[in-house]
């Protein structure tokens, strides 16, 4: 399968590409310096298709507080870009994955969200990536969504590298302790079992929306605990309310998900987000990055 990956430098494109070339596939990488975003450069966006089996639509504008200050990049990057690319693949005949956010689904209850359960986002991040949602699927009902959530993975030095943040956090920590947010709950999930669920989808040939998360779930208060009683540093992790974090951007507390759609359908069950965090501790940086 020849594939076009846009994205492909982030945490999760990375990931694409390593399980791509693993799996026999064959891929280009998106780079939106090849095309202007105007209405009438069908000729530009519709080349970079020519030869493509199938779009995974991985980039994104993802810096939630940026996005609240600046809402018309957010809108631009996340929505407008998508639907011109959306309408791309469209004319071209190539079928497409948008990857979207389990932070799409608000903050109107408690219990994890499932697939059937409304999505009234509370922030701009979320909004774009819902509408960019609703156009992927209007241009093709045999387009496929993927939500989903706390990603870790990649190398140490990556700007969004959740897990390496922390250690190194850990390690020059004068007072002795660290603070993590006790109230947001989600799923943390690796990113190279995300990529190889989307690629089983792909195969699949599924289509709508899925979650696509680790099994279980925790604070970021216990994610952050649990990374450091993995690694087998004597450094105190404290539970703080989502308050003592001053952030702009009202994200929800409430990012749980489940796998409905894939456990429905007799999808091999994704692995437990502490299992698959110990897979990645294990790999050659993070191991070089730990004392």
């Amino acid at each position: 399968m020849r594939l076009l990956i846009s994205g492909a430098g982030g945490l999760l494109g990375r990931a694409l590409v390593k399980i791509a070339t693993e799996q026999g596939h064959s891929f280009s990488a998106l780079d939106r310096a090849n095309f202007v975003m105007s209405l009438s450069n069908y000729d530009a966006i519709d080349a970079c298709f020519h030869g493509i089996d199938h779009f995974i639509h991985a980039a994104a504008n993802t810096d939630v507080e940026s996005c609240e200050e600046n809402p018309a990049a957010c809108y631009r990057d996340n929505l407008l870009l998508t639907d011109l690319l959306a309408a791309g693949a469209q004319r071209c005949g190539v079928p497409m994955t948008f990857i979207s956010s389990t932070g799409v689904y608000g903050n109107h209850q408690t219990t994890p969200w499932a697939e059937y359960d409304d999505a009234h986002p509370t922030t701009h991040h979320h909004r774009s990536k819902l509408l960019g949602e609703e156009k992927v699927m209007a241009t093709n009902i045999s387009n496929l969504v993927v939500r989903t959530g706390w990603l870790f993975g990649g190398e140490p030095q990556a700007t969004k590298n959740f897990v390496a943040k922390r250690i190194l956090e850990a390690y020059t920590s004068e007072s002795g302790f660290m603070k993590s947010n006790d109230q947001q709950r989600g799923c943390p999930t690796f990113v190279n079992d995300l990529a190889v669920r989307i690629f089983d989808l792909i195969a699949q040939r599924a289509s709508g929306v899925f979650n696509v998360v680790n099994s279980g779930s925790a604070s970021r208060f216990q994610y952050v605990q649990e990374i450091i009683t993995q690694i087998g540093l004597a450094i105190e992790v404290r539970p703080v309310m989502a308050g003592d974090f001053n952030r702009l951007a009202p994200v929800s507390n409430n990012e749980v998900a489940l796998n409905w759609r894939a456990d429905s359908f007799g999808m091999t069950p994704m692995r437990s987000w502490e299992e698959a965090l110990a897979d990645y501790l294990t790999t050659f940086d993070m191991k070089a990055l730990i004392r």
